[in-house]
């Protein structure tokens, strides 16, 4: 989506410690001596020099850059990550995702409406951060506060539960009025609470099915936070466009997301704060111990799909935010677990950049360095393909043509 330019994105090259010349202005881009990372899965090219205007890629050729250009000086160059499950909720941790490298984010859940708010900050260029697409809230039987308070005409969910597809429809409607750009729903519960077990099943199939309907017939797509068995089964059958989390779907459940198309965000590397040693409470002991047990499964199935080949999305399931849990997972992470399981380094990246553009349907203008498709790009100085915590540390960070990000020559 294309953003007007603002004296925060100006602001941004400043900061980042280098003089931008007319070259990098959001009008007219160039960069020299880039090795381009696609994102397709095709293998890198030779030195190129790439053109940008107005927000987007006129060009990619081995033709020389005009004086003024950035010289990459044999860099990588790589389409803007997505991160396909985010928690973003404030204009500070939307800013920290871009310059992280995410140029696009879905943010499933929304407390209060914060990620509506910042999102519609972002569009009308009052604050930088990545292209946001936002589910404003999450659609379960156990609505909570949150929720009530951000759509009070459901108050009488406030100590009652959601149930029957009526309810259901009647919610992702008013949702959807809200401004949705996707719909999440609960098809079973939560695995960061002790109070909760991941495998027992929330909304059903019939539940489900009226929110892939109301969903579908405004265009949008329908994610399902599902973890156990039935419910990943259930909201597959249902039509849902993605599978989060999926820690034990089983091996019935994987052939009928490859047949249907099904997405999976399996969002590992959220997975390490959970076990991580946080204190000596009941509730931080049985976090712990209910991770060691979830990890092996949910490594399991991701292996299973690579094998298969249902497209697999990252997803850091954080917040960017300053402080919880899951401030400090990045893409980066995501892709070293993915790796772990089978995936070459080029395939995870893909995971971050086309496939993850499929999945949220903005894949006809970004995910891919295309000439035609929005200038939404990332550069490292080591060769991705051989040492993938080169992507932790982005030497320059382009959202629509805008230099948001420049470390290049320090």
């Amino acid at each position: 989506m294309r953003r007007p330019v603002t004296p925060f994105i100006r602001r941004a090259c400043v900061v980042a410690l280098c003089v931008i010349s007319a070259a990098t202005s959001a009008a007219d881009l160039w960069l020299a001596n880039a090795r381009v990372i696609d994102g397709s899965g095709a293998p890198p090219t030779a030195a190129r020099t790439v053109h940008v205007q107005d927000g987007k890629v006129v060009a990619i050729s081995k033709a020389s850059a005009p004086a003024g250009a950035i010289d990459l000086r044999g860099s990588y160059l790589l389409p803007g990550f997505i991160d396909a499950h985010t928690h973003i909720e404030d204009p500070a941790s939307a800013e920290r995702a871009l310059r992280s490298g995410v140029t696009t984010t879905r943010v499933l859940g929304d407390a209060y409406l914060k990620a509506l708010a910042t999102r519609d900050l972002v569009r009308q260029g009052n604050t930088p951060g990545p292209e946001m697409l936002v589910s404003a809230g999450h659609v379960r039987p156990v609505l909570g506060e949150a929720f009530v308070l951000s759509f009070p005409q459901f108050g009488r969910y406030l100590h009652a539960p959601l149930t029957g597809a009526d309810q259901v429809a009647e919610v992702v409607r008013a949702v959807i009025a809200r401004g949705a750009d996707v719909i999440k729903v609960g098809a079973s519960e939560r695995a960061g609470l002790a109070s909760t077990d991941p495998r027992r099943p929330e909304l059903s199939f019939e539940e489900i099915s009226a929110a892939v309907r109301e969903a579908s017939a405004k265009g949008l797509f329908v994610a399902a936070h599902s973890h156990g068995t039935g419910g990943v089964n259930a909201a597959v059958r249902a039509g849902v466009r993605s599978i989060e989390h999926g820690t034990y779907a089983d091996e019935a459940t994987l052939q009928l997301m490859l047949q249907k198309g099904t997405f999976w965000v399996p969002t590992l590397a959220v997975m390490s704060p959970l076990g991580d040693p946080r204190g000596d409470k009941a509730e931080d002991i049985a976090l712990q111990l209910r991770t060691y047990h979830m990890m092996k499964p949910l490594r399991e199935g991701v292996r299973r799909a690579h094998a298969l080949g249902i497209p697999v999305a990252t997803g850091t399931d954080g917040t960017y935010g300053d402080g919880d849990a899951t401030a400090r997972i990045r893409i980066a992470h995501e892709i070293e677990e993915l790796v772990k399981c089978g995936y070459t380094p080029l395939e995870a990246i893909t995971a971050a950049t086309a496939t993850a553009a499929r999945l949220l349907g903005v894949d006809a203008r970004t995910g891919t360095i295309v000439p035609g498709k929005e200038a939404d790009l990332l550069v490292v100085d080591r060769n991705p393909l051989e040492d993938t915590t080169t992507l932790f540390e982005p030497m320059m960070v382009v959202s629509n043509g805008d230099v948001v990000l420049n470390r290049i020559g320090l």
